[in-house]
């Protein structure tokens, strides 16, 4: 919605996200920026792609990196290739810049998923995982990644604490208030993640 209608209220609102992100980060832009949610189909990607999109309009070149092993859904939403991916540059299979494929918005690329391998949540946790967000670092000026929900998945939280901050989606109707509070604290308690802020999608009126 974004990009396809850059005037309408949704996109809007997530140029607002932006700039609400900006400011809790302490005034600067963050670098780095993992989406996650208590549970599944809570809105994590539709946020990621669209804030994404609101930083890449602004002139920020970004790259969104799909890390959820469980629904990836990146590579659909651009029409690109899920592999090489990320995975296969953990495992030394390929290289990032033979694995990030460009969109038709500008300043906006992303590395998908990639093929799926037995070690792959081990992979996301590893020392290569640091490796690959220096390198995706020196090339962009803000990484973003598309997680899995953080109570489905608690390795979710060794991958939050590698990035400066962490989005938390909830949705309106959905999204349970003691899960919520559980998800929070296992970020911040086993994770050590800074949230700066939540997307409360579909909020009642």
């Amino acid at each position: 919605m974004t990009y396809l209608n850059p005037q309408c209220i949704s996109a809007a609102q997530f140029r607002a996200i932006r700039n609400n992100i900006d400011y809790a980060s302490g005034g600067s832009k963050p670098r780095s920026l993992l989406i996650t949610s208590p549970g599944s189909n809570e809105g994590k990607t539709n946020t990621t792609v669209n804030l994404a999109i609101s930083m890449a309009q602004r002139g920020d070149k970004v790259l969104i990196i799909d890390a959820n092993v469980r629904n990836p859904a990146i590579h659909d939403v651009f029409n690109t290739q899920i592999s090489p991916g990320l995975i296969n540059v953990l495992a030394g299979f390929s290289t990032i810049k033979d694995a990030v494929y460009s969109t038709e918005i500008g300043n906006l690329a992303v590395l998908p998923l990639g093929l799926l391998l037995s070690n792959s949540i081990e992979l996301l946790n590893s020392i290569s995982m640091d490796e690959l967000l220096k390198l995706a670092l020196d090339d962009y000026d803000c990484v973003i990644i598309d997680t899995a929900p953080v109570l489905d998945a608690l390795d979710i939280n060794t991958l939050a604490s590698k990035c400066e901050g962490v989005v938390l989606v909830l949705k309106g109707g959905r999204t349970q208030r003691e899960l919520a509070l559980k998800a929070k604290h296992s970020l911040e308690f086993f994770g050590k993640a800074k949230i700066v802020g939540v997307v409360f999608n579909k909020a009642l009126r």
